[in-house]
């Protein structure tokens, strides 16, 4: 397992072991969070340790796949192979595409979207977090997701991306109240943790929401977190409205939007700090500095107020 590109012809062999055969010229490695991967024809994805770490978070995903497939209606990818030493997988894909900007602004100038849309999500996370168990899950399944990263290490970083004092004590403020959250057992389920448009398959003509994929942050933890992407630095929220509407006639327990809030503020000041060194034009997972910037003002504000 190496950081290093593996080289095409061993992928080719280790392919052509689980029974697909393609080209070594024609294949294309990609780095995610210490994982490769490969995209092969017929809307599958290949993919292949980089570290230890990858291997675990490899490990975790296909658990957490193989029990929504058991358990629950709506898609997500599949497994087709899995070596024996856990090294590399072959999944499908879930049918339609991830275009986060052209789905944030869909659902921001039309309200018949945001609606059908959310209440697909919400309908799914419904699903997602009723029909699996804590016995299902323990001990393999972490209990706090990967993000955001802890007060400590936002404090030492912030610093380094931005110099308003204010906004750096405001900031650290919501932090405190995030770690402060104690959560009912009642409300600990299997969350994605990472819900948004850019994990979202979506049918590019009739924008219906196919499925969900990118389980690699699953954690058994506060429900909340599952909505937490789902409003966004406006005034205006039919999407989450409809996504949790949909879920609490479902599930029977409530969505409470201020805990939705503070989680959704303290994931966007987690991505303000760790810009540190990227610079400030240059987009980092998906937003430029300016972004990230009017994104945390804005969720530190619905927190905090003026």
């Amino acid at each position: 397992m190496s950081l290093q590109a593996p080289d095409p012809s061993f992928v080719s062999e280790q392919l052509a072991a689980a029974g697909f055969h393609h080209q070594p010229s024609l294949l294309r490695m990609e780095l995610h969070e210490e994982k490769w991967l490969v995209r092969l024809p017929g809307q599958r994805l290949a993919w292949f340790a980089a570290s230890r770490r990858g291997l675990k978070l490899l490990d975790i995903e296909r658990r957490v796949l193989r029990l929504l497939e058991a358990r629950c209606s709506f898609s997500a990818p599949r497994l087709l192979f899995e070596s024996r030493d856990g090294e590399f997988d072959i999944r499908t894909m879930v049918p339609g595409s991830a275009d986060p900007l052209a789905s944030h602004e869909l659902v921001r100038g039309s309200t018949k979207h945001a609606v059908r849309m959310g209440a697909a999500i919400g309908a799914m996370l419904a699903e997602q977090h009723s029909k699996i168990t804590a016995a299902d899950v323990s001990p393999w399944l972490p209990t706090r997701p990967l993000w955001p990263e802890p007060r400590d290490l936002v404090r030492e970083r912030l610093p380094l991306v931005i110099d308003d004092s204010r906004l750096i004590a405001r900031a650290m403020a919501v932090m405190d109240l995030y770690e402060q959250v104690s959560v009912d057992e009642a409300d600990r389920v299997l969350v994605h943790a990472d819900v948004g448009f850019h994990n979202l398959a979506i049918d590019p003509e009739s924008r219906t929401v196919n499925g969900i994929f990118d389980y690699e942050s699953a954690a058994w933890a506060d429900r909340h977190h599952d909505f937490r992407y789902l409003v966004f630095a406006s005034d205006r929220y039919d999407l989450f409205e409809a996504a949790s509407s949909a879920y609490e006639s479902v599930v029977g327990r409530p969505i409470h939007r201020d805990r939705v809030f503070l989680y959704n503020a303290a994931c966007a000041i987690t991505f303000l700090a760790f810009r540190a060194g990227v610079k400030g034009e240059e987009r980092w997972c998906g937003r430029t500095l300016a972004e990230d910037l009017q994104w945390s003002e804005h969720a530190v504000t619905k927190v905090l107020g003026d």
